[in-house]
């Protein structure tokens, strides 16, 4: 209720989205491509003048891009825009995870899974996004919203699947970096929604 959305359609000579890997270009008004970074999924765009240009017809604070194209992918970039495929797999759930790191700053809480990234964060420093932690400035994270009787770190058990936490793994590695929760839409597809922590990025915001 507090976001207003506005639609600017651009209009593309050619339909879909460029596939380098698969030697696929399309001539589209802000040439969007996949294999961004040699991910095959990390889907953005190099045409930020022309984004600009459009996204300029409207008043905005944050911009989202829908792209025509059936493929599985999506990008974020903080305070700038997400984007995603309008007709892939998981669309809707990838787009609300985009939008987190678009809109509110949250970081990738997976760490199983193929990506861009290797040592992204360094453990002797405090990660800036509010939902992922060294440990080394926890108490500025969400240590105050973890209940006395919570073990820290806490185990991936069922015991605590609904129980804000310090569940290591996350920022694309599986040691040394903490997230709050056990599953959250910035970790999985599969997960209900934001955990309390990312809700509560996005209520500041």
């Amino acid at each position: 209720s507090k976001i207003n959305i506005r639609a600017v359609m651009a209009y593309s000579e050619e339909s879909g989205v460029d596939d380098p890997h698969n030697g696929i270009y399309r001539n589209t008004a802000l040439g969007a491509s996949y294999n961004t970074l040699y991910s095959d999924r990390y889907l953005m765009t190099p045409e930020l003048s022309k984004l600009s240009n459009y996204a300029g017809l409207v008043p905005y604070d944050q911009i989202v891009i829908l792209v025509n194209t059936e493929k599985y992918g999506g990008g974020g970039i903080y305070n700038f825009y997400s984007i995603n495929s309008t007709r892939g797999r998981k669309n809707l759930e990838v787009f609300i995870h985009e939008f987190g790191h678009s809109f509110a700053g949250l970081a990738d809480e997976y760490y199983s899974s193929e990506v861009s990234y290797n040592d992204y964060f360094p453990l002797d420093v405090e990660p800036w996004e509010p939902n992922i932690t060294t440990r080394i400035n926890f108490s500025s994270k969400w240590e105050s919203m973890i209940e006395s009787d919570t073990p820290i770190p806490t185990p991936a058990k069922t015991k605590y699947e609904n129980t804000v936490g310090l569940f290591e793994g996350g920022g694309y590695v599986a040691k040394g970096v903490f997230r709050p929760f056990i599953d959250c839409r910035m970790k999985t597809n599969e997960a209900k929604d934001f955990c309390p922590v990312c809700s509560l990025a996005v209520i500041k915001t």
